[in-house]
């Protein structure tokens, strides 16, 4: 009888250990669940543009800023699958959806000039902005949106100067000044903002004193002491040091785009002279922009 009475307590003792371990085991698995969830949610929000899959496809507006037509580049003008591109990127970061529309061939009436003048005209393929509208005349890139993540691109604001009657920009603070012209032991005599966001991250342009007949512009990227730079070194010459008819003036610089990509930080611009506009995506490599194989070419001088 004492044998029954002690299996039995035995028996029941091993059912509790057992209980209890299986409701440990349990709780844990609980407790982990939320942390995997959080780290899943985390890497979704970092995806970033990826620029190996970026396409060398850009166009400007039509004088309503309802329409692109795409520019030829070095690689032709043709373009594959033309219903894909969905989205275009430009004016410091804005991000549009497009739809094609029709390919467009060249008529009689062409001037061989890409702007919005002879935007029905000219050859290319055209598309229609479907949720906001372009500022005319002003060049995008195109691309698809499996491609390129919204938060990838920063939100940036032109630092024009709304008061002047000419095109220029707000000049850079002081201490932005000060800390360029510590890095390159130059100094700096003229300099223009030309856009900022929010978090402080400013794009600028600098020209620097002229020693002999050499002369330095730099477009920066600057955020607190991180600054990453792509230098434009030339040769005075009186009307054309830096563009043709540009005298001694590097030009207008705006800003497509500044984004984070999966191979770093990402520069677009446009470079405006009297003969037309050069458009190029810079990359950030070893903490300089290098220019990339995006480029084109808008040609706009006046018959």
């Amino acid at each position: 009888m004492k044998k029954q009475v002690m299996l039995v307590a035995g028996v029941l003792l091993v059912s509790m250990l057992v209980g209890c371990a299986n409701v440990k085991v349990q709780n844990t698995s609980e407790a982990k669940e939320p942390a995997a969830v959080e780290q899943t949610k985390g890497e979704v929000d970092r995806v970033e543009m990826n620029f190996k899959q970026l396409e060398n496809v850009f166009g400007f507006a039509d004088e309503a800023g309802e329409k692109l037509i795409t520019i030829s580049t070095e690689n032709g003008s043709k373009l594959i699958n033309p219903e894909e591109f969905n989205i275009a990127l430009g004016n410091n970061g804005e991000m549009i959806r497009i739809k094609f529309v029709k390919q467009q061939e060249a008529n009689d009436m062409d001037v061989l000039r890409q702007t919005m003048y002879n935007f029905n005209n000219m050859a290319g393929y055209i598309y229609e902005a479907i949720d906001g509208k372009f500022i005319q005349n002003k060049t995008y890139l195109l691309s698809k949106d499996t491609i390129v993540n919204r938060n990838a691109l920063v939100d940036l604001e032109s630092k024009k100067d709304m008061q002047s009657k000419i095109i220029k920009y707000q000049e850079v603070d002081i201490e932005t000044i000060k800390q360029i012209e510590v890095i390159k032991g130059r100094k700096i005599i003229k300099s223009s903002l030309i856009s900022e966001s929010s978090d402080h991250e400013k794009i600028c342009l600098f020209v620097f004193e002229r020693k002999a007949d050499d002369m330095l512009a730099s477009i920066a990227y600057t955020k607190e002491e991180k600054v990453v730079f792509k230098d434009y070194p030339a040769k005075y010459n009186e009307t054309s040091t830096w563009r043709v008819d540009g005298g001694d003036d590097p030009g207008l610089f705006e800003v497509l785009f500044l984004a984070n990509s999966d191979e770093g930080l990402l520069l677009g611009l446009t470079w405006a002279a009297p003969e037309g506009e050069n458009v190029y995506i810079l990359k950030e490599v070893n903490g300089i922009f290098e220019e990339t194989a995006l480029n084109a070419y808008r040609y706009s001088s006046p018959n």
